[in-house]
Formats: C-alpha cells, structure tokens, sequence
C-alpha cells in the first residue's frame, strides 16, 4: 500500500517531529504488515517537500521492502556496516528518495546490536540530513538476523508505534511498547492504520460501486452526492 505524501495525517506526524526538534525517528510496529514503510516513505517525501534534507534508512531485516533505484556517488562513511546513501524506492512505486537498503549479512546486524553504534552513524549521518528515518522490524517478531527494533528505537530521538484497527490486538500493543519502555526508548506517538476499516463515505460509494451494473443512472446520481457530502468526510 502508497499512502500520498500530503495526507492530513502525514503532515501532523511531520508537524509534531518539527515541534519537539525529533531528527531521527524510528517508524515500528507490534508485528509485520501494519503499514510501516508505507508510512516511513510517505513522511519522508512529505519532509523533502518541506524543505528538510532526509535519509531513509531501512533496518526492516525480517522483511525488507525498500530496494536500489540509483546509486549515488558518497562514499564519506566507507568502510562502513552500511550501504552508501543512495537513491531508493518502495516495491511497487516509483517514488524515489534518498536512503540506505538494509544489510544482508547476519554479521552485520550482530555489529549494530551493539549499544552506540547505530547512535555513532545517526550523528554521521545528520552532518549531511536534517532529518534521519528508519523502518525497522516489527517488534514482536524475535529473529536472529533481524537488529531489535527497541534497539533501533532507543538510539533515535523517537519512535512512532503503527496499530492496524482490527488485527493487532491490546496484549500485542502491550507487549511492545514494554520492550520499548524496557529498552529507554522515546515513544512520541501512535499512528492508527485503519486501512482494512474503510470509513462511512468509502463503504457507500464501494456499495454504490455493486449497483451500478443493474442501475447505472442512479448510481452515478448517488455517487456524485456522496463524494461531494461534506459530513461523510468529518473525522470521528
């Protein structure tokens, strides 16, 4: 799933980073497919487009979603446990950002464990970004080549937790953001993915949608004064 750059909720996730002077966030979840990267690459489009300088950084080891676009020329960390940044982007998509693919090696991920080397990068790294972005791997799900998302979390000046409505359930939410707590990492906030829940609006027009084979005049009627119905856009 491609969520738009300059939806509502992106630009207040955005607006709150920029209030409490967050450069580096860490973007997890309870468990896998609640819509981080989605949410990941639309800030940090939505950062670029406010003027910040960003960085991607995918550390999503367990399954990574972000590939290789374009490479560029920088080699100012070289010998380095990371790939050079480099121009990426979200399977699926054409959007590009600059960012770095996770490691592949297993050695690797044991290297970043280590408590100060990721924070040694993350001030490498805002030499040359305003802001550092990274998609970690969920973390409920314990895995040997996978680097702890709470370890991630805790070298970053925050973290956001996705919930996808209606899958993760209360017991899962507890879980991990205690092992974030447990980990002396800054939880900022909670982004509620309610993707598999389509609003009112949404559900009508998908129900409009079914009828309009059998009547199509009064279909498209309907569909019109729908999309244009204000209170089916307010916010509950």
């Amino acid at each position: 799933m491609h969520l738009q750059k300059t939806i509502v909720e992106i630009d207040r996730i955005h607006s709150l980073l920029s209030e409490q002077n967050i450069r580096s966030i860490a973007i997890t979840s309870a468990n896998s497919g609640e819509g981080v990267t989605s949410i990941a690459m639309a800030l940090a489009q939505h950062s670029l487009l406010a003027g910040y300088s960003t960085l991607l950084i995918d550390l999503n080891m367990y399954r990574p979603n972000i590939k290789t676009a374009l490479k560029l020329d920088d080699d100012s960390l070289e010998p380095s446990l990371f790939n050079a940044p480099e121009l990426v982007c979200l399977e699926g998509t054409s959007i590009v950002v600059t960012g770095i693919t996770a490691p592949t090696q297993r050695a690797t991920a044991m290297k970043i464990r280590q408590h100060g080397v990721l924070e040694q990068y993350i001030q490498e790294w805002q030499k040359s970004f305003d802001r550092i972005i990274i998609d970690t791997s969920p973390i409920n799900r314990v895995n040997a080549n996978n680097i702890p998302a709470e370890r991630v979390a805790a070298a970053c000046d925050g973290s956001l937790i996705v919930v996808l409505a209606g899958s993760t359930t209360e017991s899962m939410i507890i879980s991990a953001t205690d092992k974030l707590k447990n980990a002396s990492a800054r939880i900022i906030g909670t982004v509620f993915n309610d993707r598999d829940n389509p609003n009112l609006k949404n559900q009508l027009l998908s129900a409009i949608k079914r009828l309009s084979p059998r009547f199509k005049s009064q279909a498209k009627r309907l569909e019109v004064w729908v999309r244009k119905n204000r209170f089916l856009d307010l916010e509950i």
